[in-house]
């Protein structure tokens, strides 16, 4: 009992303008992070969902990793909301279960008599994204659009300005971790995109700005800073 309190207490972590996070899943022994640093002006919380905001699920049935989520923000005035799922697999199969997964978060939270705490996260969002992050070690697949139409519909539809995403696919991207890139960049030719990072110097993603330059489909790079 004692150690189930603890996990519900720490399952979110909040952090201010310029702090640094690397976001892992060592629980599930995933190789798979996600580096962030906030934007000036910005207050988040990074939110364990799997087994912290959403509990009590049956064996074997698996959901999202973790979102961050805006409190306060400076970048545009904008509420977001960002689903990461850290999977770090060479897997077709295993990268198409992870939209599954980040499909079946958004339900949950949706139910508010089941999980009224986990309302708010999607609860009055400008802009919803949602994110499959890999392994500097592995490649991530890159799956048809089919694949994630249903993922980037429901995103879509649960952001408040949705008239402002001129293309859905914009909404979700691929987190590729890769030692060459001293500074997060952004890469592609149409949505939706990747985003080369890193854990080291500036290759840290800052948020939310880099969510604002998918969704423009601004500054895409095609080859990386050494």
């Amino acid at each position: 009992m004692a150690r189930r309190k603890a996990k519900e207490a720490d399952y979110i972590s909040k952090l201010t303008e310029k702090q640094r996070i690397v976001i892992t899943d060592m629980e599930h022994k995933s190789k798979a992070f996600v580096p962030l640093q906030i934007d000036p002006g910005n207050e988040v919380e990074v939110v364990e969902i799997d087994g912290g905001l959403i509990t009590g699920l049956s064996e074997g049935e698996y959901i999202c990793d973790n979102l961050v989520y805006t409190i306060k923000t400076n970048t545009a005035g904008l509420n977001i909301t960002w689903f990461l799922e850290l999977k770090g697999t060479k897997n077709e199969k295993e990268a198409k279960h992870a939209v599954d997964q980040i499909i079946k978060s958004i339900y949950y939270m949706q139910d508010q008599a089941a999980y009224p705490q986990a309302t708010k996260y999607i609860t009055n969002r400008d802009f919803v994204f949602a994110a499959i992050a890999g392994a500097p070690d592995k490649t991530l697949p890159v799956l048809n659009n089919e694949d994630i139409k249903i993922l980037c519909k429901k995103l879509k539809a649960i952001s408040g300005r949705r008239k402002d995403v001129k293309d859905m696919f914009m909404l979700f991207c691929y987190i590729k971790p890769n030692v060459k890139y001293k500074t997060a960049k952004i890469k592609g030719n149409r949505a939706p995109y990747d985003i080369l990072c890193y854990s080291k110097q500036e290759g840290y993603i800052p948020y939310p700005s880099m969510l604002m330059r998918l969704l423009e489909g601004k500054n895409i790079q095609s080859k990386c800073s050494r």
